[in-house]
């Protein structure tokens, strides 16, 4: 690839596998690379790490090349009808149904579960021009911080072995990070597009739930918790990506009962606001560096124009309880047993462990907790009307070392509470943004950002101030 390519006035880096989405949507559209070109490129990088990174664990390249030349003809015939990503790779994740392929969810059980058609947000990244180059990497049943499973095996973190990858999104955070696709699709119902992203480095989008149409048609059944906490979204390794991404992903969810058409962007959403500051969580003690993150992230805002004041949002410990009565009840009723029948002891150990920290399953405690979610909802509505972002901890602790959440109930216990960030962000069905801070002691860290529903260019707009202070070395290209 030339050297002397550029855009925006800088010169991009050589390696094509390193230009963000964004750069490569509007190079393809200057026909300064072809889409084909911008394939073969990022399938060359992941020849050369996803042997040890294990990130990507299904491709079909004669589909992704096909993909690709299709959306080279399209751009000579009618270049009017190119997409926003269009010729941009791109991973989904193992659990959202890509036609003709898998959705194993990393369960043997599941491992010819091939869909019959797109889901819905699949289908929309096609139409806005994407290349998939490959299938993610999950825990079973996307069901832990930690993306390891028989079928496929662990999914490394391409910063450092000994600590998580992330999950459920894992294998998506991974791809982004290492430069084997320039956006990763994620779910996230507990953090699990935040968490990757944080433990990985990146921005990691959980949009308001309702915002990208969710359905897949392999899903036989959505319980409230799912429909209600559960998000599917974008991660990169630029805020500018991020935001590509939700565009593409977010129109022509009518099949999709949860789905809310909302616009985009709203008045005030790039001006500076009021932040909450939240260094303190209940029953948590933050690790020194995610304060030294919080506290490099509110510098920045405040230098540009925003005001950041230390404030308590309502219930982050009664979120988390809500969370666990609600979803845990779910997983007893409809997983619980395919997990026993896995037979795998490090999923079911962690899934135990969480049944363990949630109060007994009855049809009163399940009634009453959705009951006491819309009250605590409507207090956090009242603190986001005083503080339209909120700037807390992504989690409490540094990246976490494998097989963390394996130490039995009582480990369990500390542990959500110091995940209690994530997990009350989900729980009140608010979009939340990881946004990356730099290194410590090799491992990344970030912090998150959270703002009313349906308001996540405000989250963006923050996260664009933050990432131009911070200091993530990507020119470093980890996994390589």
């Amino acid at each position: 690839m030339r050297e002397d390519v550029r855009w925006s006035g800088a010169a991009l880096p050589a390696e094509i596998w390193r230009w963000g989405a964004t750069d490569i949507a509007a190079q393809v559209r200057a026909r300064a690379v072809s889409c084909v070109e911008v394939l073969q490129a990022f399938c060359g990088r992941i020849d050369a790490v996803n042997g040890r990174l294990n990130a990507i664990v299904y491709e079909d390249r004669e589909r992704a090349f096909d993909m690709a030349r299709r959306r080279d003809e399209l751009l000579r015939r009618a270049p009017g009808e190119a997409g926003c990503l269009h010729g941009v790779p791109l991973t989904i994740k193992l659990n959202a149904d890509v036609a003709g392929e898998a959705t194993s969810n990393g369960v043997p059980a599941h491992a010819r579960r091939i869909a019959a058609q797109d889901s819905l947000v699949v289908a929309n990244l096609r139409r806005a021009g994407a290349v998939i180059v490959g299938r993610t990497n999950v825990p079973p049943f996307s069901f832990r911080w930690f993306t390891e499973n028989p079928l496929h095996g662990r999914t490394l973190n391409p910063w450092r072995d000994d600590i998580t990858s992330g999950g459920s999104s894992g294998g998506a955070a991974v791809a982004a990070a290492a430069g084997l696709c320039a956006l990763s699709h994620g779910t996230d119902i507990a953090g699990s597009i935040r968490y990757p992203a944080y433990v990985n480095g990146l921005a990691g989008l959980r949009p308001t739930p309702g915002r990208v149409p969710a359905y897949s048609p392999t899903v036989d059944m959505r319980f409230a918790g799912l429909q209600m906490f559960s998000a599917q979204g974008p991660l990169a390794r630029r805020m500018d990506d991020v935001a590509l991404g939700l565009r593409a992903m977010v129109p022509n969810g009518f099949a999709d009962p949860t789905w809310v058409d909302v616009p985009l962007e709203a008045a005030g959403d790039a001006e500076p606001v009021r932040v909450a500051l939240v260094d303190e969580i209940p029953n948590a003690r933050l690790a020194p560096e995610v304060r030294d993150a919080l506290a490099q992230a509110a510098r920045s805002l405040t230098s540009a124009g925003y005001a950041v004041e230390h404030a308590a949002p309502p219930g982050i410990d009664e979120a988390l309880e809500l969370w666990l009565a609600i979803v845990m009840t779910e997983v007893r009723v409809g997983m619980f047993a395919e997990v026993e029948a896995m037979d795998d002891p490090s999923i079911l150990a962690s899934v135990r462990a969480m049944i363990d920290c949630a109060p007994p399953a009855d049809l009163h405690g399940y009634a009453v907790a959705l009951a006491r979610r819309d009250g605590l909802k409507r207090k956090w509505h009242e603190f986001l009307e005083r503080y339209p972002l909120v700037l807390m901890p992504t989690s409490c602790r540094a990246p976490m070392p494998w097989g963390a959440d394996l130490h039995g109930t009582e480990s369990m216990r500390m542990l959500l509470v110091d995940q209690s960030p994530l997990i009350a962000v989900a729980a009140m069905s608010l979009p939340g943004l990881n946004v990356p801070t730099g290194l410590a002691n090799g491992m990344p860290m970030g912090v998150q950002l959270v703002a009313r529903g349906f308001r996540e260019q405000r989250l963006l707009a923050a996260g664009r101030v933050i990432e131009c202070d911070a200091a993530m070395p990507w020119c470093d290209a980890p996994g390589g």
